[in-house]
């Protein structure tokens, strides 16, 4: 399968793409790593829970403040090569920190540290891809990264597992933390160009406070900005249902457990799937109405999801619906990318993936309840789902199509190569 259509001629994106494939294998080891771990060392069910929420957690704790800082040092390079360094030291750390006293307790506190390290990661990461690459070409990039992120969702729980089996816990942990040192070390060598207005060097300079405000204030006055972030939102809420899929698929399709993994599976494969059209569409259509119809789609997986009566089913309507919204989600980024001035993207970028993370246990309370309301029909949890999802693009549709022209007078930003960033064509 062809990764993405079209070819990214920046040699900086290429080094950092290759860096990153190896970073989200990391990633995906520790969204499994960490909980183990805790459980391997207390037996609790709740701290193992815990320890696999700290990604969400540290987005609503610091996700306001990342924008502001990595808006401020201008220096993407650098901060995303300190976040890996401090991820390194922490996963390196974990294995002996859990017989430490209060061991358990240490490996959590130690947990979110890494995933905070990880939400200014990722805020810089969304500069430097801006920096790195033309307008044209940032559909490609993002769906390159998030293949590569797709696949370390895959490979990352597989690879840590059977390294537990062979090596035990420790040796699987010391591994996730090598691979954040790899990333690290592709990074050192690479310049990012940044576009951005020099920060005055006297007088008074605006608080984190204040910065954060602007950033709140663009997205808010921002109309295609502020259509974008809401989607996102959305996509966030509904795709919370699929929290629900494997009680649907034990409880009302009484799957078993290498069909229930066939059916997660599928999400992820869907995904990847995703990432190798998203250029290919993009040379036709333009991303708004990708954007907007996508999301439509979301809701009629959703549908299909809830209608399903069989495995086979579930796994093709789950492949579609991790498609989609990683199709959804690439363009999404491209369009803020393109449209968003560089000394804003950061705090416009850490906003609004901050939004979308609090949807997140939004959406699993609201349809987890639902189900059970309904005595544990799982499918109208699905079905309220595919309605709000259509809804949204259905209210979202017209401004992402047509979107209101800006008073310079710039060309359309749904398009590759014709939006301006922050004053200049990129």
């Amino acid at each position: 399968m062809a990764l993405t259509t079209g070819t990214v001629r920046s040699s900086t994106f290429r080094l950092l793409w290759a860096g990153q494939t190896v970073s989200v294998i990391g990633d995906g080891a520790a969204a499994l790593a960490v909980p183990l771990l805790v459980i391997h060392a207390t037996g609790s069910a709740v701290l193992g829970a815990l320890a696999a929420t700290p990604r969400t957690v540290a987005y609503l704790l610091v996700g306001f403040l990342a924008g502001p800082v990595v808006d401020r040092l201008q220096d993407s390079r650098r901060i995303m090569v300190v976040c890996d360094l401090l991820r390194f030291a922490v996963f390196a750390a974990l294995p002996l920190a859990v017989h430490a006293p209060l061991g358990p307790g240490l490996v959590l506190v130690l947990a979110f540290a890494a995933s905070s390290a990880g939400v200014f990661f990722e805020t810089a990461l969304a500069v430097a891809v801006q920096s790195s690459l033309r307008s044209e070409d940032l559909v490609t990039g993002n769906a390159r990264l998030e293949m590569s992120n797709q696949v370390g969702l895959l490979l990352g729980p597989a690879v840590i597992g059977a390294g537990v089996a062979a090596f035990g816990v420790p040796s699987a942990m010391w591994f996730n933390a090598a691979t954040f040192l790899i990333s690290a070390a592709t990074l050192v060598p690479m310049r990012f160009g940044s576009g951005r207005e020099s920060v005055p060097t006297s007088g008074a300079r605006p608080t984190v406070r204040r910065d954060m405000a602007e950033g709140l204030r663009y997205i808010r006055t921002h109309a295609l900005i502020l259509r974008l972030v809401s989607l996102q939102v959305v996509i966030n809420l509904v795709i919370a249902a699929e929290t629900l899929v494997v009680f649907y698929a034990t409880h009302d399709l009484h799957a078993s457990a290498a069909w229930i993994g066939a059916v997660l599976a599928a999400a992820g494969l869907g995904g990847v799937a995703a990432t190798s059209v998203a250029n290919l569409m993009a040379r036709r259509f333009d991303s708004g109405r990708l954007i907007g119809l996508s999301v439509v789609g979301l809701g009629g997986t959703l549908l299909a999801i809830g209608m399903a009566r069989d495995p086979l089913v579930l796994a093709a309507a789950n492949f579609f619906h991790g498609g989609l919204s990683v199709f959804a989600s690439v363009h999404i980024r491209a369009v803020r990318q393109r449209v968003v001035p560089p000394a804003l993207l950061g705090r416009v970028t850490a906003n609004a993936r901050t939004f979308a993370f609090a949807a997140n246990p939004l959406g699993a309370l609201l349809f987890g309840s639902i189900a059970a309301s309904a005595n544990g029909q799982a499918q109208w949890s699905f079905f309220t789902a595919a309605v709000l999802s259509v809804a949204s693009a259905a209210v979202a549709y017209r401004g992402l199509v047509a979107p209101a022209a800006e008073p310079t007078g710039t060309a359309d930003p749904l398009r590759p190569g014709t939006a301006r960033d922050g004053g200049r064509f990129r």
